[in-house]
């Protein structure tokens, strides 16, 4: 399984939502019989009128994973119910290959300590209430019982597409949903608005950010002051 990050080219307009707020994992299927983010943006875009995709995760036919979105970013996978829910999509139509399903359980597993679930958190597109669909076209109670099965091994052969997505399962600054959302928090708590001018044209540094973020956490109950010195 390869891991590929295409997070720097995939459009977003819903905003970000803490961890804490993941409560559920949705797996979908794409309902055709190959596909990708490339083959499926322009129906988003053009047909629903999307500004953001519909998955966080896109499993391809041979196994390997794009990551579309950050978790705190809200993607469009179940109207109405997104702000809570991590989506996951197994491209094909009811017919999945061996790789996908082992990749599929590989993710689930990382998405459900990452977001502290259990097996019993992970549904099909169609349990959602008030959804009306044959997506994922598998059975979730099977899928549900593979993940409630120990992990066979703690070794990790994923490939990855550039060195620093290996970081990519743990809280790390590469995020552009982490890093919006400290300056988010730093303005909010009173620093100055040049953080988002640095965040955009990319000057911001890691070192901002850390610092940004401890600054935070002790300003958020004193005094908004807008006139601090950025660097």
């Amino acid at each position: 399984m390869a891991v590929i990050d295409i997070r720097n080219k995939t459009p977003r307009t819903n905003g970000i939502r803490p961890l804490s707020a993941i409560k559920k994992i949705a797996r979908h299927h794409s309902a055709t019989a190959t596909g990708n983010w490339d083959a499926f943006w322009p129906h988003w875009k053009n047909t629903r009128g999307w500004g953001t995709g519909g998955y966080h995760e896109i499993i391809l036919r041979n196994g390997d994973v794009e990551l579309c979105y950050d978790p705190e970013e809200i993607t469009n996978g179940v109207a109405n119910q997104n702000t809570s829910i991590y989506h996951i999509c197994v491209v094909g139509n009811g017919s999945f290959t061996d790789a996908q399903e082992k990749t599929f359980d590989e993710r689930a597993k990382i998405a459900m300590k990452r977001f502290n679930l259990q097996p019993k958190d992970i549904l099909g597109h169609n349990e959602f209430p008030g959804t009306n669909t044959s997506c994922p076209g598998i059975k979730m109670d099977t899928v549900r019982a593979r993940l409630s099965s120990p992990v066979a091994s703690t070794k990790d052969d994923t490939a990855y597409s550039s060195p620093a997505l290996k970081d990519e399962t743990e809280l790390n600054l590469g995020s552009k949903a982490r890093r919006q959302m400290i300056v988010d928090q730093a303005i909010a708590a009173g620093y100055n608005k040049v953080w988002q001018t640095k965040l955009d044209d990319k000057s911001i540094t890691d070192a901002d950010l850390l610092a940004l973020g401890a600054g935070t956490s002790v300003r958020n109950s004193m005094p908004k002051v807008e006139d601090v010195k950025a660097k």
